[in-house]
Parts: C-alpha cells; structure tokens; sequence
C-alpha cells in the first residue's frame, strides 16, 4: 500500500503554567531532526500568554519519518482506534486530523483525544481524484495493512 500522505503540520500549545522547553523537547521528540519549529505568540481569553509551536513537513522522507514516530508510539489499542475513527477525522479537503493527549505523549505514548491539552497532527491525504471519500478510503486500506513507515 502506498504511503498516502503529502504534507503534515504539528503544533502544541504551551500555556503560561508549562516550562516552554519541555513542551517544545515534547513536540521535537516527533519530529526528524532536520524539521524546523515555527513559534508564535497568542493570548488567551483571560490574558494569559500563550506559546504556540508549529512544524510543517512537506519533504516525503521526513513524512515517513514523521509516520514512523506516531506509529511507534500508539499501542494496538489506539491504533485500532484511529482505523475506526478516519472518516469522523477526515474533511472536505482530505485532511486527516489527529489528536494526542499531551500528557500521555510527554509520559511517551499516544493517545487520541477529542479534548484537552493536546497535539494536534494535521495530515494532507494524496487523493485523485481529491474527494473525501477516495481519500478516506486510502487512509482505511493504508492502516489496515498496518503501514508503519
């Protein structure tokens, strides 16, 4: 089964109560060593400031790369519930979304969340033509075949 993804972008929140460097050690910990970290600053509904850190993957090898990490880290469990959830986790424009429990990923695992502190994985799934239900259907047989790299 062919790799079906073509870009990715990762990003975490770092809130005032957090040591920045874990969190960004915690996002780098994903990320093949040559993937640069963007940081920008928001601030939150009651003022607090919060560090936003962003890596985008466009380059194949570094995506595998990328792949490989989540995959190692997920247990079957968790991945067999990403198999059942891609459709809920796929919209309009094939981008396939995930995200991690921050606390289970920093403890080196991953976990899917739907709320709370979180990592969040934004996948552009390859799909021709570039429809929803094609590109969920080449996420569905690509996990099912147990795609680790």
């Amino acid at each position: 089964m062919k790799f079906p993804f073509s870009s990715a972008v990762i990003s975490l929140h770092a809130h005032a109560t957090e040591d920045e460097q874990k969190v960004l050690e915690l996002l780098r910990s994903f990320l093949p060593s040559s993937v640069g970290v963007r940081r920008s600053h928001l601030t939150g509904h009651h003022g607090n400031p919060i560090i936003v850190f962003e890596a985008r993957i466009n380059q194949r090898k570094e995506l595998k790369d990328l792949w490989q990490t989540i995959r190692m880290k997920m247990d079957e469990a968790t991945f067999s519930d990403l198999r059942k959830a891609v459709e809920e986790r796929m919209d309009d424009s094939c981008f396939l979304y995930l995200r991690f429990d921050k606390q289970c990923a920093s403890e080196g695992r991953l976990v899917l969340t739907e709320l709370g502190e979180s990592i969040h994985v934004k996948l552009k799934v390859i799909s021709f033509p570039a429809k929803r239900d094609v590109a969920v259907a080449k996420v569905v047989d690509f996990l099912a075949a147990g795609e680790r790299s």
